[in-house]
C-alpha cells in the first residue's frame, strides 16, 4: 500500500491502480482553479482511488466530493481514505458501472475523470510504437468507445444547471471528434479543448514530487523556479541537462481535457 499526499489530505492506493492520477491527472488543480474556481459538489468518475478528486478537494476547489469506480479494490482504498482523513462528512462513494450505480438524488455542480485512453484501433497503432504491457492495456483500453458513450448519454441528469464536465485525454488515443456526438446527443453543450500551459505543468510536478514524497527542497525550488527558466530549456535540447525535464513537458502535454457543460 503507498500514500500519496496532498495538502495533508492522505490518499491511499495501491500501485497498480494508478491510471495517471498522481501524474498527468493532477493537472486538474491548475486547470480548474485558473478557469472553474471553486464548486460546491465535485464527481470523479472513472475514479479508482480518487486521486484527481482528493486533490481537488485538498485544494479548496470543491466543497464535497463524491467518486465512483467499478473495481471494488479501489473503492475501498477510496474509503480507507475517507476515514484516515475523517472526510465522511464530505465525501460519498459508489461502486458503479460508469454512472449504473449513482443514486438518482445526486446533483454535481463540476464532473471530471481520467477514463480509458484509447479505443481498439488507437491502441493498436500505439502498441506498434511502445511497450504495452497487460496491465496498462485494461487501464487505457475502451472498445468503440463505449463507456464514453454511456458516461455522456447518461451524465445529464446528475447535473445541476451551470454545471461544468471535463474529462482527460490522451491525444495519442483519442481526437476531440471521436466525442462530439456523444457530448451534443447526451444534452451537453461543447465548449472548448483544455490543453495544459506551460504553467500548469510546473505546478503538477510540484504536486506529484511532494505527494510523493520525493524530495520536499526540490519541489520547493520547483515551484519557485520561474516560467522562463523551462522556455529557454527548449532550444538547448539534448545538450543541456534541462533534456528530462523537457521531456516531461512533452509527456504532459500529449493530454488535453474536454470542457462541456449544462
Amino acid at each position: 500500500m503507498k500514500v500519496f499526499k496532498v495538502k495533508g489530505i492522505k490518499i491511499f492506493y495501491d500501485e497498480k491502480l494508478d491510471g495517471g492520477g498522481t501524474s498527468f491527472g493532477q493537472l486538474y488543480v491548475p486547470i480548474i482553479r485558473r478557469l472553474i474556481g471553486k464548486s460546491k459538489t465535485c464527481f470523479e468518475a472513472f475514479s479508482g482511488p480518487a486521486f484527481i478528486g482528493f486533490s481537488l478537494l485538498a485544494h479548496g476547489l470543491c466543497e464535497e466530493l463524491v467518486v465512483a469506480d467499478i473495481n471494488p479494490e479501489a473503492i475501498n482504498y477510496v474509503k480507507l481514505t475517507v476515514n484516515e482523513n475523517k472526510l465522511e462528512d464530505k465525501v460519498r462513494y459508489y461502486i458503479s458501472d460508469v454512472l449504473d450505480g449513482i443514486p438518482e438524488g445526486e446533483k454535481f455542480d463540476l464532473v471530471v475523470g481520467n477514463p480509458p485512453h484509447f479505443n481498439e484501433s488507437t491502441l493498436e497503432n500505439y502498441c506498434r510504437r511502445a511497450t504495452c504491457d497487460q496491465i496498462d492495456l485494461l487501464k487505457s483500453y475502451d472498445s468503440g468507445w463505449n463507456l464514453h458513450r454511456r458516461f455522456y448519454l447518461n451524465i445529464r441528469k446528475f447535473l445541476n444547471d451551470k454545471a461544468n464536465v471535463i474529462l482527460v485525454e490522451n491525444s495519442e488515443g483519442s481526437n476531440v471528434k471521436d466525442f462530439l456526438e456523444m457530448i451534443n446527443e447526451g444534452g451537453l453543450k461543447y465548449v472548448r479543448v483544455i490543453k495544459p500551459e506551460t504553467e500548469d505543468i510546473i505546478y503538477t510536478s510540484y504536486i506529484h514530487i511532494r505527494g510523493l514524497n520525493l524530495n520536499v527542497g526540490i519541489s520547493r525550488r520547483v515551484k519557485r523556479l520561474p516560467y522562463g527558466i523551462y522556455k529557454l530549456a527548449f532550444p538547448f535540447g539534448e545538450k543541456t541537462h534541462y533534456k528530462p525535464l523537457i521531456d516531461y513537458i512533452n509527456f504532459m502535454s500529449k493530454f488535453y481535457f474536454i470542457w462541456s457543460r449544462t
